[in-house]
């Protein structure tokens, strides 16, 4: 096995690892937790002043 071959590799373990993270992240499953996070920051009522 030479150095090419493990670039290769790992090149392509990076590639596989992000589209499970984009898959994961668009499901319609998690929809409602992003969004909850995301309002969570607009709706907060601690405002200092």
């Amino acid at each position: 096995m030479d150095l090419n071959w493990a670039r290769s590799l790992f090149t392509v373990w990076v590639f596989v690892s992000f589209i499970l993270v984009i898959y994961v992240v668009t499901r319609k499953r998690n929809k409602k937790n992003y969004d909850d996070a995301a309002n969570s920051i607009i709706d907060d009522d601690d405002v200092s002043k």
